[in-house]
């Protein structure tokens, strides 16, 4: 299968998906993201890191992230979205979300902060 996510070893972009959720439903949305981004993963995305937030830390929400690099930022075409994806795991997930987020940053590198004259 074709890497449609890694272009080269350098990732310029930090994805994050952040799921608002009821504290109930935390560790259960938690085992469906690392189910999602493991389906992502076998098609040659990078390893994504899953983790909760407000049950066992302080926060003033509910939730769970999972966040990736990425070597650039695209539209996904639906027609390479894992057929478990679409088919539930979608479905499953948006139906105990309270609210659904994504979050781009670019990632800062020495050759960055060299080309602005900063170091």
């Amino acid at each position: 299968m074709v890497n449609c996510f890694k272009i080269s070893e350098v990732y310029m972009f930090l994805v994050r998906r952040i799921c608002k959720v009821e504290r109930k439903d935390i560790w259960k949305v938690a085992s469906m993201l690392h189910q999602i981004c493991n389906e992502y993963e076998e098609q040659g995305r990078t390893e994504a890191t899953i983790y909760v937030m407000g049950f066992s830390t302080p926060s003033e929400t509910f939730g769970v992230c999972a966040e990736w690099k990425q070597e650039s930022l695209e539209a996904i075409n639906f027609t390479k979205v894992p057929d478990k994806i679409k088919s539930s795991l979608s479905a499953e997930l948006m139906d105990i979300v309270d609210s659904y987020e994504i979050e781009f940053h670019e990632i800062v590198t020495k050759e960055k902060l060299k080309d602005r004259g900063l170091i």
